[in-house]
């Protein structure tokens, strides 16, 4: 989701650039089956939901709108086409740990998600947000607790800084919309977001 509203007319920061809310999520899509399984599986787990719910559908609509497939029409379904076909995705990731037992973890990440766009497009209605700055603000929650548990003492701390730090960074600078607006988009973000996560977080270890 991009709604932007009248604000500041800055340049993307580097930090943005590098880091667009797919490549956010898909992180913590990769990252989160870990802490249910091991190895192999949980590579397969969290590679499989990034490719799927972060990767392919921003590659597909790239690929029809090249082709000029999305010029007409999508526009009355009421958001972009990425984020309906990440919803789907979303969806079947789901299904999928729910028929196969898989790891709780992904399913809390992917919630955390739902929760947050679901959120954002109900306020938005009222006052537009960014979605790239929800994203940045519900990942100051999500990465750092993925780290944390991950990788624990020092090494998972300084992890969990640096993460919190970077999304901190892409929250605050290069941003377009106003301080009033930023401030709305991190609320939900931390609340819808990470709140969601860490609330089915508790019940996935």
């Amino acid at each position: 989701m991009s709604t932007s509203g009248a604000g500041p007319g800055r340049n993307p920061a580097p930090v943005r650039r590098f880091l667009p809310p797919r490549v956010v999520w898909a992180a913590a899509l990769l990252a989160a089956p870990f802490l249910n399984d091991d190895g192999a599986a949980a590579l397969a787990w969290g590679a499989g939901a990034a490719v799927l719910v972060s990767l392919f559908p921003w590659a597909l609509v790239r690929f029809l709108d090249r082709r000029g497939d999305l010029r007409q029409g999508l526009s009355r379904l009421g958001a972009p086409p990425v984020i309906l076909g990440a919803a789907g995705a979303c969806y079947m990731v789901l299904l999928i740990i729910r028929w196969t037992g898989g790891p709780r973890a992904l399913a809390a990440v992917v919630f955390s998600m739902i929760a947050a766009y679901a959120i954002t497009a109900l306020v938005s209605r009222v006052m537009p947000l960014e979605w790239k700055e929800v994203t940045y603000a519900a990942a100051a929650v999500v990465l750092p607790s993925l780290l944390l548990l991950l990788f624990p003492g020092v090494a998972g701390l300084s992890a969990a800084v640096v993460a919190a730090g970077l999304c901190a960074a892409a929250l605050l600078y290069g941003r377009r919309t106003t301080a009033g607006r930023t401030a709305a988009a991190a609320a939900v973000g931390l609340a819808a977001g990470g709140g969601v996560f860490l609330w089915l977080l508790a019940y996935s270890l």
